[in-house]
């Protein structure tokens, strides 16, 4: 069923990358699996010890810049992480849709821009294997701001930095609490991705949203034609 939003009152199209654009079963598969098997291998600690471990510190850093951080967990787990990253690149993939929509909005008036909680390093990573960035004018990523997108701080920084009219401004992410500061912000249409990872059945957070971004081609192709 087609999602409707009115796309002539729309001038910039804010996205972000994990989950959203891309298939998050990386993430998780890096997160909750993969990374406590490479601490092991080098400790000989308990996977499960690792876990646990892991798991409190996430709860002390949720929704700041350091849950977020490659450096941080690098540091915390003693590892090489962007190179354990990399071992898993083959599960990075666009979700279905994703690149058709970004191809779309390309050839538009519309300007897009990733915004991400992504570190840096993840996104260059990341970007050798999808070239995202072919398709759109702009990537930022949070740790350039210095807050998370869950802070109302990243949110005046990328309106100022491009020049963005909150009231004239689309935001898809598939996080509740990130989709929850893009309202405070003042964003005009917001829309949760239900169907970040999967390898996962869709799910849904958010008071709106879509499973795919096909839902949003009818409309989107008669203002783009």
């Amino acid at each position: 069923m087609p999602y409707s939003v009115d796309w002539s009152q729309i001038d910039d199209v804010l996205l972000d990358m994990d989950g959203t654009l891309l298939d998050l079963h990386y993430d998780a598969t890096f997160w909750l699996r993969n990374v406590h098997s490479v601490v092991s291998q080098l400790t000989g600690e308990a996977e499960e010890e690792i876990r646990d471990r892991f798991h409190r510190e996430l709860e002390r850093h949720e929704g700041t810049l350091a849950w977020y951080c490659t450096d941080y967990w690098a540091e915390f787990f003693g590892i090489d992480l962007i190179e354990a990253k990399r071992q898993l690149a083959h599960l990075i993939r666009y979700r279905p849709h994703a690149e058709e929509f970004l191809e779309i909005l390309n050839g538009s008036r519309l300007r897009t821009i990733i915004a991400t909680n992504a570190h840096p390093d993840v996104v260059r990573l990341k970007l050798d294997v999808v070239p995202l960035d072919r398709w759109v004018d702009a990537i930022v990523s949070s740790h350039d701001f210095g807050v998370a997108k869950e802070h109302p701080d990243f949110w005046r920084q990328l309106f100022d930095l491009h020049a963005i009219d909150p009231n004239r401004a689309v935001f898809v992410d598939d996080s509740p609490r990130v989709l929850d500061a893009a309202e405070r912000a003042g964003v005009r249409e917001i829309i949760e991705i239900r169907h970040p990872n999967l390898a996962e059945p869709p799910r849904t957070h958010w008071k709106q949203g879509i499973e795919d971004f096909d839902v949003l081609f009818p409309e989107l192709r008669r203002v783009t034609a």
